[in-house]
C-alpha cells in the first residue's frame, strides 16, 4: 500500500484520487462529530461546501427527519439546529436523524474527494476500528487533513501519523514525504496528544473560544468502534 498525506483541504483540487481510498481527518472538531453522530445512531451525515448548500440541501428533506449543523469561527450558525461540538449529539439527538452539516474545514474536505473509490472520516476517536478497515484494503491511501482556514494543521498530522503508525504495524507500506513527517511527528517521545498539540494554533484558539471539553473529547483514541464511509454523497455506517 503506498499512502500519501494532503496537507489541507484546499490542496485537494491537485491530487488524483483515482482508484484510491480516502481518509479525511479533521480532529478538531469536524470528523470527530461524524463519527460520533454516526455511532449515536445518525442515519447520515451529508457534508456541504457551504451554509447556503447546507439550507438548499435540509430544504429538500422531510420535516422532523434532519437536522442543520454547523460552524462558523467555531461557533453555531445563526439558525442552525446543532454547532460543531461533538458534546451536542447524543443520541437523544440525532438518533434515526440525517444531519445536514457545513463546517469550515472539514466538509469542505469530504467534498473536494469525490473520485475517490472510497472516502472515509477519520479522527483519534475511531482511529481503532479506521486502521483495521483500511489495512485489508488493496487501494493506496489518500489521507486528507483537512487543515484550518487553508494552513497546515498540528492536530490533523498528529491523528495522520498515528494511522499510519497502526496501518504500518499490520502491513507492509511505502509512503510519500509528508506521511514520513507525520509518521515521525507522532512517534517523537514527547508525551501524549494533549502534550504533542500544546502548541497547536488551532487547538489554543477553541481553547480561547472556552471549548476545553471539546478538545478533550476529540483527543481520546479509539473510543467508538465505527468507520463512516461516503455513499452517494453521503455518510454512512459502515
Amino acid at each position: 500500500m503506498y499512502i500519501e498525506v494532503v496537507g489541507t483541504a484546499q490542496q485537494c483540487a491537485a491530487v488524483d484520487f483515482k482508484g484510491k481510498t480516502a481518509v479525511v481527518i479533521d480532529v478538531l472538531r469536524a470528523t470527530s462529530v461524524i463519527c460520533t453522530a454516526i455511532y449515536n445512531g445518525a442515519k447520515a451525515v451529508i457534508p456541504t461546501a457551504s451554509i447556503e448548500e447546507a439550507k438548499a440541501c435540509f430544504a429538500k428533506l422531510q420535516p422532523n427527519t434532519a437536522l442543520l449543523c454547523g460552524e462558523r469561527n467555531a461557533t453555531k450558525i445563526p439558525g442552525f439546529h446543532l454547532g460543531n461540538s461533538p458534546l451536542e449529539f447524543g443520541s437523544e439527538v440525532v438518533n434515526n436523524k440525517t444531519l445536514v452539516m457545513a463546517t469550515s474545514n472539514g466538509t469542505l474536505a469530504l467534498r473536494q474527494t469525490s473520485e475517490a473509490v472510497e472516502t472515509l472520516a477519520g479522527s483519534f476517536l475511531n482511529i481503532g476500528a479506521l486502521a483495521d478497515y483500511v489495512s485489508k484494503q488493496l487501494n493506496d491511501l489518500v489521507i486528507v487533513c483537512s487543515g484550518t482556514a487553508g494552513n497546515f494543521s498540528l492536530d490533523d498530522a498528529l491523528c495522520a501519523g498515528m494511522l499510519i503508525s497502526m496501518i504500518t504495524d499490520r502491513r507492509k507500506i511505502e509512503t510519500d514525504d509528508l506521511a514520513k513527517l507525520v509518521l515521525q511527528f507522532y512517534g517523537a517521545d514527547t508525551g501524549n496528544a494533549a502534550d504533542k498539540l500544546k502548541e497547536c494554533k488551532h487547538l489554543k484558539y477553541l481553547q480561547d473560544k472556552s471549548l476545553q471539553q471539546d478538545i478533550n473529547y476529540c483527543l481520546q483514541t479509539a473510543l467508538l468502534p465505527v468507520v463512516p464511509r461516503m455513499v452517494d454523497r453521503q455518510l454512512i455506517k459502515t
